[in-house]
């Protein structure tokens, strides 16, 4: 029995249902951070860039610098008793999206088939000499507990990454882009059609592992640009009719030219049962919070005041009312920031981040979420960041 089993069977034995905060012996986590975080059947990994041992980055090699943060990720999983085999999906950020096939060598060496999902964003990072990073989700039961998912008639992905996998009751879905994957072919020029294309996509994904939409429990959509969002949601609404699932929309450069957007999600079977919907629980487009089990999964909140204004160009004051409208969803649960495990935080301008994270420090204490912190603005023109979190209990 691994570790990781017998520390899960530990766990559930004795009716644990709290988090677990793992600390790789290196020291600790530098920010309001922490390196991982484990649940009664998952592991999240923080965010990690690529330096060197001794200091400083690889100048120029995305290869060395990815091949370094998956070597960091790897410390996480092994203080928590497992190996890559156990991750079950992960983003990646790069610079410069161009330099994605030199960090596929990297994730060859790091991962064998059948690889985990992906989402790869392009996105400066907060250190500037840094070209990559990444984060990860795990699965505590190790790889015979994971199930990757290939529609019929799709072909095997041409990079390292599955369509989606399943592990710990959770599909995790890679993110998924405007084109047939049977044809190769685009969906369409508009928004409402690619928009259409990355549902069909969605969907069949979701049939295949026996859910639908109903079952989605949350969706990141990286939009490259905000004009297009009223398109993208009049699209969304005709695929996602049940109480959606929590949602964040941030604007992200194209992975491809021509490609307007692409969506990652997260679906649990059944989770959608008797969600409750209706004013302050649901919008048309997203819950503000979808419960799963022990697992609460809240919408990417900006800092917009409950009278719809911000503060303008006020780091401070809009990382404040962003961590408070996530608290209200908290405790509408149950739940408080000590329960969170998972968070991103997207930032319009990365010199904001230290500014950001005192008021991060003070609020989410003690023992905070696993988090990627990457530069992406808010899908709002005055929007300085949005943060989408993921708590258990």
């Amino acid at each position: 029995m691994t570790r990781a089993a017998l520390l899960l069977l530990c766990l559930c034995g004795a009716g644990w249902a709290q988090k677990k905060v793992i600390r790789p012996p290196s020291g600790p986590t530098s920010g309001p951070y922490s390196a991982g975080v484990m649940t009664d059947q998952l592991l999240y990994v923080s965010g990690h860039v690529g330096p060197e041992p001794g200091g400083g980055f690889a100048p120029g090699d995305v290869k060395t610098q990815t091949r370094r943060c998956l070597e960091l990720v790897g410390r996480v999983l092994k203080e928590a008793g497992l190996d890559s085999r156990a991750v079950v999906s992960t983003t990646l950020y790069l610079a410069d999206i161009r330099t994605l096939d030199a960090a596929d060598e990297a994730y060859r060496e790091f991962f064998r088939p059948p690889y985990p999902a992906r989402t790869e964003i392009e996105s400066q990072l907060l250190i500037p000499a840094a070209l990559s990073e990444v984060s990860a989700v795990a699965v505590l039961a190790g790889p015979d507990a994971i199930t990757t998912i290939n529609p019929q008639g799709w072909p095997d992905p041409k990079r390292p990454a599955s369509y989606a996998s399943m592990g710990g009751g959770t599909l995790f879905l890679s993110a998924l882009r405007p084109v047939d994957p049977v044809t190769g072919m685009s969906g369409g020029l508009t928004i409402q059609e690619q928009t259409a294309q990355v549902m069909r996509n969605q969907e069949a994904i979701l049939s295949a592992a026996g859910l639908g939409f109903a079952d989605l429990t949350a969706s990141r959509i990286y939009l490259t640009d905000s004009s297009y969002y009223v398109g993208l949601n009049d699209a969304y609404r005709k695929f996602v009719t049940a109480p959606p699932p929590a949602r964040a929309t941030v604007n992200a450069a194209p992975i491809e030219p021509g490609h307007l957007l692409q969506i990652q999600s997260v679906a649990v079977k059944e989770s959608g049962a008797g969600r409750p919907s209706g004013e302050g629980i649901t919008s048309p487009i997203h819950s503000y919070s979808v419960k799963a089990g022990r697992t609460l999964y809240i919408t990417g909140m900006t800092g917009r005041a409950p009278d719809g204004t911000f503060a303008r160009n006020d780091i401070k004051a809009q990382a404040r009312q962003a961590l408070k409208t996530i608290e209200e969803q908290l405790t509408r649960h149950g739940m408080t920031f000590a329960d969170t495990v998972d968070a991103v935080v997207w930032l319009r301008d990365p010199r904001h981040a230290a500014a950001m994270n005192e008021v991060y420090r003070e609020i989410v204490k003690p023992n905070p979420a696993a988090r990627a912190t990457v530069r992406l603005a808010p899908n709002t023109a005055d929007g300085l960041i949005e943060i989408m979190m993921t708590a258990y209990r």
